[in-house]
């Protein structure tokens, strides 16, 4: 009898023995993956590592194998270890070249780690490899925000809007993209339509109610701020920051010192304000302390070219000095600047030192109450004073 066995025969029990051995490495991978998982999830992230491993070389060539990258990348995130989250990314590059959501991964790791310039490669090759992934395009074009490159980042971000339309993240890039290039308006409807799709966009209501307060709308500004902290949002913090930020500085109160009494009107003597300026040719030097509503530039403030004491020369409200009448060669005329200034930042209080000067006669006459102080620099954020709270004079108290 002929033992022998066709050659078909044996190619087809070898290839029958292989396919079998394999579909049990996968289900064992399988079996590794989902131990690894059940361990991620409890955050046991060295052991999940250790089955992550295991998942990815029983079975290598699988869907197993990818999750199993993906989950190791984010475990060592997860412990901090970005340099081996990195190498794990690298490694499923690598072995799945072709599969985009490694490349953002590893982009993600690297806008992480403020390398722009190399998140924005992998973004770049993740669209390429998808160029319908949104979420990819998204990434990119919020990395070319951060470079400057509007015109790629809007081109992404109308990518993400043509792919996703009922989804808000891609207006809320266009949005981003025009309040950066300073058109207020096209920001503010882009960003309103934006959170018309998704109402719980959250960081939409941060930039909307940011582009209301660039266009100085504090009102709806203020209802976006109102929105985030009807839903406890972590967010509120930083819009509430920026609205302050957004306002021009005021002025909120002045109070004097040392006997200098803005309640005093005109043919004051000067020898009434301090028993110091009761000799001839006396001085003494007075101060006013002003509240500011934010934090201003130090630097700003004490410089004493940003203030002016001058006579009050309005008609209206009798806010002319010595109301209107002829001012005497006697009247006191105080120097246009401050001697010095002093800032207290834990207060926003500035101190404005200033002389007042006896005559030769003892006589002289000063009105305190038409005396104006008035600030024209800016606060710790670069902005100008609000004109209409820029200036004090106790005859119209803040104006």
């Amino acid at each position: 009898m002929d033992r022998r066995i066709a050659s078909a025969t044996v190619d087809y029990l070898f290839t029958t023995a292989a396919t079998n051995s394999q579909a049990r490495m996968d289900s064992l991978g399988a079996q590794a993956l989902g131990q690894g998982i059940d361990h991620f999830q409890a955050e046991r992230y060295d052991q999940a590592i250790i089955s992550f491993r295991k998942a990815a070389a029983l079975s290598p060539s699988t869907g197993n194998a990818a999750s199993a990258f993906d989950y190791m990348g984010q475990a060592y995130l997860k412990q901090e270890k970005t340099d081996q989250a990195i190498k794990t990314y690298q490694e499923a590059i690598r072995l799945f070249p072709s599969d985009e959501t490694f490349h953002r991964a590893l982009g993600d790791i690297y806008i992480q780690e403020e390398k722009t310039e190399e998140a924005i490669q992998q973004y770049e090759q993740a669209v390429k490899l998808n160029v319908n992934d949104a979420e990819s395009s998204y990434s990119l074009g919020q990395a070319y925000l951060k470079t400057g490159e509007l015109d790629k980042a809007r081109q992404q971000f109308n990518n993400v809007a043509r792919i996703s339309p009922a989804s808000a993240t891609g207006y809320y890039g266009l949005g981003q993209v025009a309040r950066t290039e300073g058109d207020t308006q096209t920001a503010i409807d882009l960003l309103t339509k934006s959170i018309s799709v998704n109402k719980d966009f959250e960081i939409a209501y941060v930039e909307l109610g940011s582009a209301y307060a660039d266009a100085g709308d504090f009102q709806k500004a203020d209802e976006m701020l109102s929105y985030l902290e009807y839903k406890n949002s972590s967010k509120t913090i930083e819009l509430r920051s920026y609205i302050t930020n957004a306002h021009a500085p005021r002025i909120m109160m002045a109070q004097a010192n040392d006997g200098f009494n803005t309640a005093f009107g005109p043919k004051t003597q000067v020898s009434s304000l301090s028993s110091k300026l009761e000799d001839p040719g006396s001085s003494k030097l007075f101060s006013m302390n002003f509240a500011f509503s934010k934090d201003m530039d130090e630097a700003s403030i004490t410089n004493t070219r940003n203030w002016t004491i001058s006579r009050a020369n309005l008609s209206e409200n009798r806010g002319i000095y010595n109301n209107g009448l002829p001012i005497s060669a006697k009247e006191e005329m105080l120097s246009l600047r401050p001697a010095y200034v002093t800032y207290n930042k834990d207060n926003n209080m500035a101190t404005v030192y200033f002389s007042v000067d006896q005559n030769a006669t003892a006589d002289a006459t000063i009105d305190p109450k038409h005396i104006v102080f008035k600030f024209s620099g800016l606060d710790a954020y670069g902005k100008a004073m609000d004109a209409s709270a820029d200036e004090y004079a106790g005859f119209s108290g803040v104006a």
